[in-house]
């Protein structure tokens, strides 16, 4: 039997340690064989600037914490974004779409978006096999919880 829960980390924004550095001692590799399995298919439901002097665009996704998202609490895993637009890439902050005030995926850091991106748009967030379905909650705020399709 092989627990397969946590141990192995997956490659996010920043690459993980090589494996062999982890299976001396650990031998639960659930999170690094599933991570890349996952993609979340993503529309962009609005794009906002909080004021007039702010930086950054703000996007909201069709899903956020509550969707699935959850590990991105305090920024903690940072998924790779694939927005499906051409242009300038514009340093862009990242929410959800409930009216929770958690419900913001990116503050502190900033993805980059495509200039051309519109409402409409999808953006793919990759290696969300580990834990993004099991963590979905169910109709929080009178959103679904996350549909899961999977590809034989």
């Amino acid at each position: 039997m092989i627990n397969m829960g946590e141990g192995f980390p997956a490659n996010y924004l920043e690459p993980a340690d090589p494996l062999g550095d982890y299976a001396e001692n650990i031998i639960e590799p659930g999170r690094s064989l599933t991570a890349d399995a996952g993609v979340i298919a993503s529309e962009i439901v609005n794009l906002a600037k909080k004021s007039v002097h702010e930086r950054y665009t703000w996007v909201f996704l069709d899903i956020g914490k509550f969707g699935g998202l959850i590990e991105t609490q305090d920024e903690a895993i940072k998924y790779p974004i694939y927005f499906e637009a051409s242009g300038k890439a514009l340093d862009t902050l990242i929410a959800g779409p409930t009216c929770d005030s958690m419900d913001i995926l990116y503050e502190n850091y900033t993805y980059k978006m495509p200039q051309g991106a519109k409402i409409g748009d999808r953006a793919y967030i990759l290696t969300t096999g580990a834990y993004t379905q099991s963590c979905s909650s169910i109709y929080f705020n009178g959103f679904p919880p996350l549909t899961a399709y999977v590809l034989k």
